[in-house]
């Protein structure tokens, strides 16, 4: 009898640690669950927020801005170099007297008359005589003089007349040189400004455009750059990554970039 009693009192205690070993398993196991579904929940919503995130910042618009202005110069130069050339050195300064004076008398008899004409100092240069070995000598051949004379107008058809007619002084036995004439816009640096603020304009309405039809819109301004100005005859698709600036024509096209990069609006 006192066997079976104890045997009995085993077998319970055993039943017993068993039952409380698995209700431990099983309530390790649940919060094991709830841990692993509580972990999965929050990175859920991290990635999400990631990746919001991701798409709110990483496609900014970047766009570039055009102005343009067809322009007329206002302003223009012009200069030529009269040669003169004798054996002697009162021959030579005579001859470039009355070639200048020539030259002065042409001008005098266009619109350029009172406008400013500059000569520079006359410079000399010794022409010595050669041997038959070609080896230069000490005995003078001639001397050469040569006077720059330039002429600045607002006259721009003017000038490039007299440009164009200098040379008939060749019939009269004078020797010019012509140089090419220069033609420029003197309001340019106010131009520009103008063109920077249509270009800036543009720029902003092509981002617009780019946004319309989203569910975003354009936000504020990231960054902005100037681009080069191109300043090209008329007519012309002349450009240069550190800009064109031509002086060679009267009518010019003046052209201006901007570059702009806006975020997406929130």
């Amino acid at each position: 009898m006192t066997s079976l009693t104890s045997s009995s009192s085993v077998s319970a205690s055993q039943h017993s640690s068993h039952s409380s070993g698995s209700r431990e398993i099983r309530w390790g196991m649940f919060l094991l669950g709830g841990t692993l579904a509580i972990g999965l929940v929050l990175a859920s919503q991290s990635l999400g927020s990631s990746i919001a995130r991701i798409c709110d910042t990483a496609a900014p618009i970047d766009v570039r801005g055009v102005a343009s202005r067809a322009v007329t110069s206002d302003r223009a130069s012009w200069s030529a170099n009269i040669i003169a050339r004798a054996k002697t050195l009162p021959e030579a300064y005579e001859a470039q007297r009355l070639a200048t004076a020539a030259l002065t008398t042409m001008l005098a008899t266009t619109p350029l008359a009172n406008d400013t004409i500059e000569a520079s100092e006359i410079t000399t240069r010794v022409i010595y005589q050669r041997n038959e070995k070609g080896v230069e000598t000490t005995t003078v051949e001639m001397y050469v003089f040569s006077q720059r004379v330039r002429v600045l107008s607002n006259n721009v058809d003017a000038i490039a007349d007299i440009a164009r007619n200098c040379t008939s002084l060749i019939k009269e036995g004078i020797e010019i040189e012509s140089g090419s004439p220069s033609f420029w816009v003197s309001s340019l640096e106010q131009l520009k400004l103008t063109l920077l603020k249509e270009a800036t304009e543009n720029a902003a309405e092509r981002a617009r455009l780019l946004a319309a039809g989203s569910s975003k819109g354009v936000g504020n301004l990231l960054s902005a750059s100037q681009g080069v100005f191109q300043i090209v005859p008329e007519g012309s698709t002349d450009v240069s990554d550190s800009g064109y600036s031509d002086t060679s024509t009267i009518r010019k096209n003046v052209r201006a970039t901007v570059s702009l990069t806006y975020a997406i609006a929130q």
